[in-house]
């Protein structure tokens, strides 16, 4: 025998001969679902407000100026909220004993805390910034979930302040360790320079253009030297050739009694007495030799004469002219001389200095690596110092808690319903798991059940006309 179709009216017939088998696992599943309700444990979830505080000091002060984003940040925060000394520090301000270093304590405190941000701030530049968060925590006792919140977030702000400072310290240790390095390599440094300048003194680069100045002044005055040096030359000359005038002037009266015994007059006598006797005997007469001998020595001592110093060539001549001529030419001769040796020390100091202008180039190039060594940790200590100077105003700034702080914005509160379990959400399931129990039970024992009740079904089973039907009767 084949199955017969089911028609709509076919299910409303079954769910109503069936209806106790549906409505009995329904009625169940709600008596199920309300003692579940009444008889699960019960999680409370209190929540805490956390936010960021404007600093007290302005940021561009302390040059401070955070590089997260805000995911960065909200990771940076959790793993510090979330961390082993803030929990654990919780949990000994909870334990009656003081002592809270059980792991699975630990653990599940981890596992009831939750971080969320309501929203982020746009700020001026249009980039989002965290400015607050919520720390929640959940707990069968509502009391301890208020009280483990509250103290969550006490405990982060403290923990959080006292991390920053010692972040801040232990920058500004560090910069001041590399500040007193970089310190102590300058001043060897300087050292090294000092000691290649001194032993180059005068040759450096920087006295190029010194000693330049000082060759072209020293050659001017070379030059004005020997313009000098010539004047006073030709001047000694005109002297001398007037001395010699004079003295020529002087033998002609000799014979006249004038200053005879002078060097001058005994010149011009035996040469006198020497042309004589010259034309009288012959050149190898006793006597022509005689006068020619007493005439080399008369010159002599005329040429001492004139070599005498103007004192004692003044002492011996009694003529004043010739005594002021004297005096001329030995004055001449003193600046000549005088001249002549400024003129060599101008030389020298000339070949000097083209000297340590020629070497400039050769000391330039073996003070460049001293030097460029020098200019570049000279740079580093300026930064370095700088970058103390900041971090130890930031270090204050963290001491004193005038910079970006965490506060509690809204404390925990009482939860009065609890998270888990979700009550409405427990009954819809409840119920629609009773239907659907109802719903097998009902179809099942229809389907189980061969009896006919109904005319369709009967011709539907046997195929046979239907003469006639009698209504049910209610008893």
């Amino acid at each position: 025998m084949e199955a017969r179709p089911m028609h709509a009216l076919d299910y409303l017939a079954v769910v109503r001969r069936r209806r106790w088998w549906l409505v009995g696992p329904i009625a169940l599943a709600v008596v199920v679902g309300i003692l579940l309700a009444r008889f699960l444990p019960k999680e409370y979830r209190s929540s805490v407000t956390l936010g960021v505080a404007a600093p007290i000091v302005s940021p561009n002060l302390v040059s401070q100026s955070s590089s997260l984003n805000t995911d960065d940040r909200l990771r940076a925060i959790s793993q510090q909220l979330l961390s082993l000394p803030i929990l654990d520090r919780v949990l000994k301000d909870e334990t009656q004993n003081g002592k809270s270093d059980d792991d699975l304590q630990i653990g599940d405190l981890q596992k009831a805390i939750e971080i969320t941000v309501p929203e982020t701030v746009t700020g001026a530049s249009g980039q989002k910034r965290l400015d607050n968060f919520v720390v929640s925590y959940s707990d069968e006792d509502p009391v301890r979930a208020q009280r483990i919140a509250n103290r969550l977030a006490t405990v982060f702000v403290d923990e959080n302040s006292k991390s920053r400072t010692e972040r801040a310290e232990d920058t500004s240790a560090f910069i001041a360790t590399q500040l007193r390095t970089s310190q102590a390599r300058l001043a060897d440094l300087e050292a090294r320079l000092r000691q290649s300048k001194e032993a180059h003194m005068g040759q450096l680069p920087e006295q190029t253009q010194a000693n330049l100045q000082m060759l072209a002044g020293l050659r001017q005055q070379l030059e004005a030297n020997a313009t000098t040096l010539r004047g006073e030359q030709d001047r000694l000359t005109m002297v001398e050739r007037q001395i010699e005038a004079y003295r020529q002037d002087t033998d002609g009266v000799t014979a006249k009694g004038k200053d005879a015994g002078t060097p001058e007059a005994r010149v011009g006598a035996l040469q006198q007495e020497l042309a004589a006797a010259r034309s009288t005997y012959t050149a190898k007469h006793p006597e022509v030799i005689r006068l020619e001998g007493e005439l080399a020595a008369a010159k002599k001592d005329l040429e001492a004469e004139r070599n005498r110093p103007l004192s004692e060539q003044a002492a011996r001549t009694t003529d004043p002219a010739l005594r002021q001529l004297l005096q001329d030419r030995d004055a001449t001769r003193l600046r000549v001389a005088e001249i002549q040796r400024s003129g060599a020390d101008t030389q020298r100091q000339i070949s000097l200095y083209q000297a340590r202008v020629e070497a400039a180039p050769m000391v330039e190039q073996q003070l460049a690596t001293v030097q460029r060594d020098y200019d570049l940790e000279k740079q580093q200590y300026s930064d370095l110092s700088a970058k103390l100077h900041s971090a130890t105003i930031a270090e204050s700034v963290e001491r004193n808690r005038s910079g970006e702080q965490f506060t509690i914005l809204y404390p925990a509160s009482y939860p009065l319903t609890p998270t888990k379990p979700v009550i409405w959400r427990l009954m819809v399931m409840a119920i629609a798991a009773g239907i659907a129990a109802g719903a097998t039970l009902a179809f099942l024992r229809e389907y189980l059940d061969r009896s006919v009740h109904d005319a369709r079904t009967l011709k539907s089973e046997f195929d046979l006309p239907i003469l006639g039907e009698i209504a049910h009767i209610k008893v």
